[in-house]
């Protein structure tokens, strides 16, 4: 019981007395450090995930934290490159096999009750740096296709990767416009998969030909 109060405590510490050094890190960064920064490791058993930077470097936390808590996108202006790039190499693959592809871009959705309570989706913030990179419009846009219908607890606060993929189950709703297209998952870090999975599985029994995932770290 403490230790829960402890936990609940610290977690309550960090939301209102948080690390603003993150924000010098974050407003400060250039595009030569962004590009040094440690590669992450392939997500295991998830070959679809594509991850840029390993989370565990002290300049990656800072930025997701200052992404993901103060709604600060400066980074994204050298990070949102990169991850194209990389959509791009994937997108040209995939149209080698089929010439008639159709590519969706959709950032990992939250539910309307987190939504109210931070104000922002981050994942969004992601994906619309992104559509700045895609001046040949190669993919479309389209948030409004998936939703998350089912608030669920915070990934951090589940104890393990089975019991993260129980509270997610049918978390996801698809809409059938995604049937016959290869949709590109955008979120901010991937730890298990258990949540791209969800969606992944969700997309992919609403039609979607192939499901994709990037983030900026693992």
């Amino acid at each position: 019981m403490l230790k829960k109060m402890k936990e609940l405590w610290c977690s309550f510490l960090n939301v209102i007395a948080p690390q603003r050094s993150h924000f010098e890190i974050a407003r400060n960064i250039t595009e030569s450090e962004i590009n040094d920064l440690p590669r992450a490791t392939q997500v295991h058993d998830h070959a679809w995930v594509t991850a840029l930077f390993q989370y565990k470097h002290p300049t990656v936390k800072a930025i997701i934290w200052e992404l993901k808590y103060h709604e600060n996108i400066l980074p994204l202006h050298y990070i949102a490159p990169l991850l194209y790039d990389h959509m791009i190499e994937l997108m040209s693959d995939v149209m080698m096999f089929d010439g008639d592809a159709r590519f969706l871009l959709i950032p990992i959705p939250i539910s309307t009750e987190r939504r109210i309570m931070r104000g922002y989706n981050q994942s969004e913030h992601i994906a619309r740096a992104i559509v700045n990179q895609d001046i040949a419009h190669v993919m479309t846009y389209a948030p409004q296709w998936f939703e998350k219908i089912i608030d669920t607890p915070p990934q951090s606060h589940t104890a393990s990767k089975a019991e993260r993929m129980y509270n997610l189950n049918k978390c996801f709703r698809a809409d059938p416009r995604v049937q016959n297209t290869y949709v590109i998952l955008i979120d901010d870090v991937v730890t298990t998969g258990s949540t791209l999975s969800e969606a992944r599985k969700t997309l992919l029994e609403a039609g979607a030909k192939n499901v994709y995932a990037f983030t900026i770290a693992h």
